[in-house]
């Protein structure tokens, strides 16, 4: 994504002119005080992009170079001791501001002498370049949170008998609903390494696996983006056609990038050629280490796509998509991580997240805490970047020692049945991992 940086100058015509530039013919040495006029952005400028302030510095009326000039937001230094040039023009460029209209102090010194004017520049939200509208309603308290009750047909979705590729456990389901019932992307185990797998329901309850499972594996290739195993899909159809994305593990112990299979057909995708469609990057290694994984992704009613991703170091970040395979990632990843200095539950680890958007509100689980200890919490947001947090998880493992879900309860997607919330989750315990139900009324919801 190519970013818009209004304001800043690729040319003499976007300064202020003084009245007599350098080089004129009157030979008489300016002797007047320094003079300063200074612009921003002539419109909003993206977050994502520079902001940039246009300078000229004259003395009577003739362009002064070699002064130096500051420019402060508040008490911070946004540009600091940038020369003008002799013209008398200097552009001062920066980022990192937040949302909103930022006025500013431009100062030029020489040797002992200064001036100093105002300017303004006003900043949009994340995708504004591209056309991308947030909504700018500014959120402090969390309106709402749900109180989830366990389904008594739990777990609905079992691990596999013994022989079988799954035997072990069936873990992080995607669930989404069809023109005939529902369809589930779950990730099993017979082993160490998980493959991914498929089944269906005519109810969100019961729960029939595809004879044809595991649908996706680890392809044993050298050097592939999925050599050793396949892990967390996520499944949703757009315009008839379904997309299933899936996280594939290049080595042994990591280097996890997000892949994309698309078909007609809710149970039968097939691999796109660009695979992996989002990798991890050495910009964003210092915050998410070699990993991207675990994808939520949803299409959006103007159609942008919009993916919440988990990474290596448990922190979650946030991209858009024009077309759900070319991704623009936020800038100011990660939007998302462990509070470490109030939630102790969450021992600053936050992964697996699932995102819905629900008249006008981004509803999010995730997990949080240690291997072995996981639990599910619960964020609202209303522009996806921006999240207010539930204090104590919202669903957590049961008390009774020596069942499925005794350990762990994590990655829960969640999807609206009228006017409930439906949560399949991943249990973890003794007998291994399962999928089970659990549901939420809607009664009180902003």
């Amino acid at each position: 994504m190519i970013l818009l940086l209004l304001g800043c100058a690729t040319d003499d015509t976007d300064f202020p002119q003084p009245v007599m530039p350098a080089g004129d013919t009157d030979d008489t040495s300016p002797s007047g005080p320094l003079a300063i006029v200074a612009t921003g952005p002539s419109g909003a400028t993206d977050e994502c992009a520079e902001v940039c302030f246009s300078v000229a510095v004259t003395r009577d009326g003739r362009g002064v170079d070699d002064v130096l000039v500051d420019v402060w937001i508040g008490d911070r230094a946004f540009g600091a001791d940038v020369p003008t040039k002799g013209d008398g023009t200097a552009s001062v460029c920066g980022g990192g501001l937040e949302v909103g209209v930022h006025e500013a102090l431009v100062v030029a010194t020489l040797d002992a002498e200064s001036a100093s004017t105002n300017a303004s520049a006003t900043v949009a939200a994340f995708g504004w370049a591209d056309g991308f509208e947030r909504d700018a309603t500014t959120v402090d308290t969390l309106p709402w949170t749900p109180s989830f009750v366990r389904h008594p047909d739990n777990p609905v979705l079992p691990p596999g008998t013994v022989g079988t590729w799954d035997e072990v456990g069936d873990i992080v389901p995607s669930v989404a609903p069809t023109d005939d019932g529902w369809v589930m992307w779950f990730a099993g185990t017979a082993e160490v390494d998980y493959v991914v797998g498929v089944a269906t329901s005519s109810d969100g309850i019961s729960w029939t696996k595809d004879l044809r499972n595991p649908l996706f594996s680890g392809d044993e290739i050298e050097e592939s983006w999925r050599r050793y195993s396949t892990n967390s899909p996520m499944i949703l159809e757009h315009e008839g056609s379904w997309y299933m994305y899936y996280t594939g593990r290049s080595e042994e112990t990591g280097n996890l990038n997000i892949g994309l299979a698309v078909g007609g057909d809710a149970s039968t995708v097939i691999d796109v050629v660009e695979n992996p469609v989002f990798s991890w990057t050495e910009e964003e290694s210092l915050w998410a280490g070699q990993a991207v994984a675990h994808p939520s992704v949803l299409v959006r009613e103007d159609g942008w796509w919009e993916m919440w991703y988990s990474t290596g170091y448990h922190r979650i970040g946030y991209a858009y998509s024009p077309d759900g395979y070319t991704w623009s990632r936020y800038c100011k990843n990660p939007v998302f991580e462990g509070d470490q200095d109030n939630l102790d539950w969450e021992t600053n680890q936050v992964k697996a997240n699932e995102v819905l958007h629900h008249d006008g509100w981004y509803y999010m689980t995730y997990t949080a805490g240690d291997t072995g200890a996981f639990t599910i919490g619960w964020a609202m947001s209303r522009d996806g970047i921006h999240w207010i947090r539930a204090d104590e998880p919202v669903f957590t493992a049961v008390a009774e020692a020596g069942t499925w879900e005794s350990n762990s309860v994590l990655s829960a997607p969640i999807v609206v049945v009228g006017d409930e919330l439906w949560m399949w989750y991943s249990g973890t315990g003794a007998t291994g991992s399962a999928v089970g139900l659990a549901i939420a009324s809607l009664e009180g919801a902003p």
